[in-house]
């Protein structure tokens, strides 16, 4: 159980680290025009795809259960978590200027994110510095502990 767990969460976040890679790399045309694809399709093809990074969630913690959870960290880690996210939402609180914005209005309170984000991703340049530091972290002792460990 606990190697599953491993492999699922050095791919995880490995993903992650790239994502943030290529959105430090792509140009903000490009990376606007694939946000705008995704809500081209309507809110089902966002929902179907939260709906399996939420099972994914649930495997996830069920994996963790099943081996030697600490509970401390894993409260630590939920908490840090939920607070460095809702503080990265909270750093694009400026109205997005019209160029920016979505062509549809009113778009979604999520869109309306999405597009922020996309148009001033270094807002959030704080809590995206801590999550990557965490990140390189979490791939570092996946790797040495658990892998090779």
């Amino acid at each position: 159980m606990e190697l599953a767990l491993v492999i699922l969460l050095l791919l995880i976040t490995v993903q992650s680290l790239a994502k943030f890679g290529v959105w430090l790399v792509v140009p903000y045309q490009t990376r606007i025009a694939r946000i705008a694809s995704y809500y081209a399709g309507g809110p089902r093809k966002l929902a179907i795809a939260d709906g399996v990074l939420l099972a994914l969630s649930v495997v996830l913690v069920l994996l963790l259960f099943a081996t030697d959870m600490r509970y401390l960290s894993f409260v630590t880690g939920l908490l840090v978590g939920m607070t460095l996210i809702q503080l990265f939402f909270h750093r694009f609180n400026r109205p997005l200027p019209p160029e920016h914005s979505p062509e549809d209005t009113p778009a979604p309170p999520i869109k309306l994110m999405s597009y922020a984000i996309q148009a001033r991703p270094g807002l959030a340049w704080r809590e995206t510095a801590v999550i990557t530091a965490l990140s390189v972290w979490a791939v570092f002792m996946l790797v040495s502990r658990g892998l090779l460990g």
